[in-house]
């Protein structure tokens, strides 16, 4: 207990109060076309400007832009454990405390995106279709649209209230008429004051819209061959539409009542200027999302070789050819008056550095989940990612890992520590380069993942287990030995989420899963490496309270239309 009130302290003095002057501009407020006026409106700048908005910093100490977003995510759930609590930044998501509305992860994420869709929304205002447009317009709007997509297929996920199993939450759910609701759908086309007066998109058009920009951007990045993995090319469309089409498909096969709200409206003459989904069962939607993650793989992609993963100078820093998307940090990002130097995201999940947190100094280490690893099999070759219980401390085990410390320094790390993510060039010092990385958003591993996924629902059981067994065999274990044991759907699904939590282990990706599948979350167990305080299990069958994001107040404030998710605060058994 008095390391938590120590925690508290130390965050009451580091960050800024939210009673100060924020400095945001809220949806509410203006991000329409009327800003063009004020920029420089080439749709070259406008388009360069979209990835610069993974680096919007916010102004909780974990929001270092998307990547803090997404490290966020991962604490939701049980992946990375802190092993002393005194300096992690991600407390709030630990003991599920500061969750509301006004607090940082909702003041922080909402502006986050709709900065993101702002931009892309200037691009694509920017760009008049013609027949006389150049194939080069036609791909800055084709990343437009993919960015945007990208952004809202985020925030549909994340900001839909989902049941939880706590009736002072879902009651209020019910009584306020929110279950079903998105995000407010903004366009290049979305005046300042219609931003004011808009309500949160039901999610039956929310999908019509995002898969209505991804065939646009299909279309318009045809031929396209971009020269940086941040850039948008086909492959990632085809990627994102895989994630969507198996986003519905788990839905409509868990709701009956939710497929046909989406059948019925298949004719709304108010959805009219998006393209119709044409699916009548949950398994159209799994055999498209197995169709498009493989055309993602064959567009030059595959899977992250053990030596690339276990490469102690560009392992899971810099983008190679089984990464679909990545943001990407250079060295004139950082400036110290940003805090650049802490706030970044090999300083919070590289235990290989000393201007960050995750260090032998501060001991935020990120430690893999200890019921998670004991289920990593020996003939996974992954497993060495983590220090094994029985090497931690004992430097005569050193060899066996990839790192730049010496055996002393990494006989100071604590068991079950991740070695994962490594600082740029291997400069454990120089934030300057050791923390200028690249950071996976979609790698072809997950295109392997839906595939067998998806197979398994709508082609059966046996064919998703053989396509699970014919990629771990011929890409993740070294002697051919994992078979998947799975009898029932349920049991398959979960060995496809362990799958995830071991290959994307702080890249936050399976927040998505779990609530997609509507797991529980579980860090209370006999042996558990979660800080005694974080140590809260949700309920089966339901989404983790904390997964439900609330939306801004300050978004609140400007339009009275919105109606906020349940404050999450403190709930849990």
């Amino acid at each position: 207990m008095k390391q938590f009130i120590k925690s508290i302290i130390f965050l009451g003095l580091a960050v800024p109060t939210l009673t100060g002057c924020l400095e945001e501009v809220y949806p509410g407020q203006g991000f329409t076309q009327e800003q063009l006026k004020e920029t420089d409106n080439s749709a070259a700048a406008l388009s360069k400007a979209i990835p610069g908005a993974f680096l919007r910093m916010g102004n909780g100490n974990g929001h270092y832009g998307y990547a803090g977003l997404a490290m966020d995510r991962e604490t939701m759930g049980a992946e990375i454990p802190v092993y002393s609590t005194l300096y992690d930044f991600y407390q709030d998501e630990g003991f599920d405390h500061q969750l509301g509305p006004e607090y940082y992860v909702a003041t922080d994420w909402w502006p986050f995106y709709y900065e993101l869709i702002k931009k892309c929304n200037l691009t694509l205002g920017a760009v008049p279709i013609t027949e006389f447009t150049s194939a080069e317009e036609l791909a800055y709007v084709g990343n437009a649209l993919g960015y945007r997509a990208f952004a809202y297929y985020d925030m549909a996920c994340a900001y839909e209230y989902k049941k939880t199993g706590f009736t002072q939450l879902d009651s209020k759910a019910e009584a306020d008429k929110i279950y079903g609701l998105t995000v407010p759908i903004r366009t290049e086309f979305t005046t300042q004051q219609e931003a004011t007066k808009d309500t949160r998109a039901p999610f039956y058009a929310m999908y019509r819209f995002i898969m209505t920009d991804l065939d646009r951007a299909e279309k318009y990045l045809q031929g396209y061959k971009r020269t940086s993995a941040n850039m948008i090319d086909q492959s990632v469309i085809f990627g994102m539409k895989a994630r969507l089409w198996l986003q519905m498909g788990s839905r409509f096969e868990k709701s009956s009542t939710d497929l046909q709200a989406q059948i019925s409206h298949e004719n709304d003459e108010a959805l009219a200027i998006y393209n119709k989904l044409g699916i009548t069962s949950a398994n159209d939607c799994f055999k498209k999302a197995a169709q498009y993650a493989r055309l993602a793989i064959s567009q030059g992609h595959r899977p992250t070789t053990k030596a690339e993963w276990f490469n102690s100078t560009t392992g899971f820093n810099t983008a190679n050819e089984a990464w679909l998307l990545a943001v990407q940090i250079n060295s004139n990002d950082m400036t110290n008056g940003s805090n650049w130097n802490w706030k970044n995201f090999v300083g919070n999940m590289s235990s290989e550095n000393t201007f960050g947190v995750n260090n032998l100094e501060y001991k935020a280490f990120r430690e893999i989940d200890a019921a998670l690893y004991k289920t990593i099999e020996a003939g996974d070759w992954r497993k060495n990612t983590w220090i094994a219980p029985a090497d931690a401390g004992n430097a005569s085990a050193f060899s066996k890992y990839t790192t730049l410390f010496s055996a002393e320094q990494w006989a100071q790390l604590p068991a079950y520590t991740g070695l994962k993510f490594h600082p740029r060039s291997g400069d454990m010092k120089n934030y300057k380069v050791g923390a200028a990385v690249d950071i996976p958003l979609m790698r072809a591993e997950e295109m392997y993942l839906i595939e067998a996924e998806a197979k398994a629902h709508y082609e059966g059981l046996e064919a998703g287990k053989q396509a699970l067994t014919n990629y771990l065999n011929t890409y993740r274990y070294d002697d051919g030995s994992y078979q998947c044991n799975a009898t029932t759907m349920d049991a398959f699904n979960d060995e496809i989420l362990r799958q995830k939590r071991i290959e994307f282990w702080g890249e936050g990706i399976v927040f998505f899963d779990y609530k997609r599948l509507e797991k529980p979350v579980i860090r209370r167990y006999d042996g558990s490496n979660h800080p005694e305080g974080y140590q809260f299990n949700t309920k089966a069958g339901y989404v983790a309270p904390r997964m439900n994001i609330c939306l801004s107040h300050y978004e609140t404030m400007y339009n009275e239309n919105l109606v906020n998710n349940p404050n999450p605060t403190n709930v849990h058994e």
